[in-house]
């Protein structure tokens, strides 16, 4: 079943005000990377805009977190810096914001959503240069393989690989150490622009590519319209004044708990109709999303389909398999208008969610276009203790269009920018003003 990188959205579910909270822009050392023990004797945080300097949260302790050479100063309002005193072959954590400690904030009091801060010191004493040359050569040759015969979106952004090989190739063989070497493995795919396509080193994920996504979406805004109640720690459920229900569930990752939102479900069968807001969901597991989708669907319907590669080019490719989901039979079937609001972040088994109750009798999508990504990454082992999880399957509609890279349309779609969202949420307006007009039409 799909699985996600659920590199946006960790924690606890939103919950913004009016405003985005503020981002990381630059680090140094840069996530992921690997550094000089003796010649990395600072940490920089740069952010998009002026912080408050009245204080910071560096979450952490024990070995992975680094030794501290003076106090955390602010060089200017949007640059911390830390002076450090690092080991050599310790691989560093450190949390910018967690928990109840969320002393990074901007200018205006939002809290920076909880950043993991990753990276590594080189060991002591490295392999011989050739000899990691030549490990790094035949790990690169694997991938190169792999890339070229399961790889299942591997000509749709990339449309020149020997160049774009030959341009990261001697940064490749050059690295040090077989961590490097996967760092430099995730310059030479980020032009994939694939969430999907990721590195495994030990216990560290290292991704390709960073999605940097509003979800146009505020949390301030639902409270204004229903009355909300948690629904477990990921969900929420709501009613407004006129009998319009909400739902949300912010994650399909495994070990969601379905029973508070199953029984948030039985709560809102009465309502008149109801918003299915999907737009801070970025996937997990399938079955899942089934589960929860089957309350809307009658009998038995294809809401998407897949095909497998199998092989290298364009034809490549297996036939193409329906993925079909059967509904909940009455009286546990919820049958009433449903407005499902979607955005940018939405992606993955969430997108196989849309379309699943893209299949219900009465259902409006409305919003922006979802992500458009999915692939089923399934691992290969480049022989240096580097795994490489490739996408192995192309994500069609139900009527066969390739999803990848252009995602689920709206049924309305609504203009909306994190601007717009400073006076109101205009999807969510939007979706409110149909189902209400479906109801007074009755």
């Amino acid at each position: 079943m799909l699985r996600t990188l659920l590199a946006v959205l960790l924690g606890s579910l939103p919950a913004w005000g009016l405003q985005a909270p503020p981002r990381v822009v630059s680090l140094e050392p840069a996530l992921d990377s690997e550094v000089d023990a003796r010649e990395q004797t600072r940490l920089v945080v740069e952010f998009d805009r002026p912080m408050s300097t009245a204080g910071y949260s560096l979450c952490g302790g024990g070995a992975s977190f680094p030794k501290l050479a003076g106090q955390p100063r602010w060089e200017s309002a949007t640059r911390l810096v830390v002076d450090v005193q690092l080991a050599p072959e310790i691989e560093y954590v450190i949390g910018l914001n967690c928990g109840s400690s969320r002393n990074l904030r901007s200018a205006e009091g939002i809290a920076l959503e909880p950043l993991q801060w990753t990276f590594a010191a080189q060991p002591g004493v490295l392999r011989a240069e050739a000899e990691q040359r030549q490990r790094n050569a035949a790990a690169l040759a694997l991938l190169v393989d792999a890339l070229g015969t399961h790889y299942s979106y591997r000509d749709l952004r990339v449309k020149d690989w020997v160049t774009l090989r030959r341009e990261h190739e001697p940064a490749i063989l050059a690295a040090r150490t077989d961590r490097a070497f996967a760092q430099e493995i995730a310059r030479f795919l980020e032009p994939a622009a694939d969430p999907h396509l990721w590195l495994v080193r030990g216990e560290r994920t290292i991704p390709t590519f960073r999605r940097n996504v509003d979800p146009l979406f505020r949390r301030a805004h639902i409270d204004a319209a229903f009355r909300i109640e948690q629904a477990g720690p990921r969900a929420i459920r709501g009613l407004s004044a006129d009998g319009i229900g909400y739902l949300l569930v912010d994650t399909w990752a495994n070990g969601l708990d379905l029973a508070p939102i199953h029984a948030a479900l039985e709560r809102l069968h009465d309502a008149k109709a109801l918003v299915i807001d999907v737009r801070t969901n970025s996937g997990g597991n399938e079955e899942l999303a089934r589960e929860v989708a089957a309350w809307f669907v009658e009998g038995e319907v294809t809401y998407a389909r897949h095909r497998v590669r199998t092989g290298p080019g364009a034809e490549g490719f297996a036939p193409a398999v329906e993925r079909r989901l059967r509904g909940n039979a009455a009286p546990r079937r919820i049958d009433v208008p449903l407005a499902v609001l979607t955005g940018p972040l939405a992606m993955s088994s969430n997108e196989s969610f849309v379309l699943m109750l893209r299949q219900a009798r009465d259902c409006t999508l409305v919003g922006q276009p979802t992500a458009g990504s999915s692939g089923n990454p399934q691992p290969f082992e480049l022989g240096n203790g580097v795994v490489a999880r490739i996408p192995s399957w192309q994500f069609l509609g139900p009527d066969g269009r390739l999803l990848e890279g252009s995602g689920v349309a709206p049924d309305v779609l609504v203009p909306c920018t994190p601007e717009d969202l400073k006076r109101g949420d205009p999807i969510l307006a939007k979706a409110l003003e149909l189902l209400r007009a479906k109801l007074a039409s009755r």
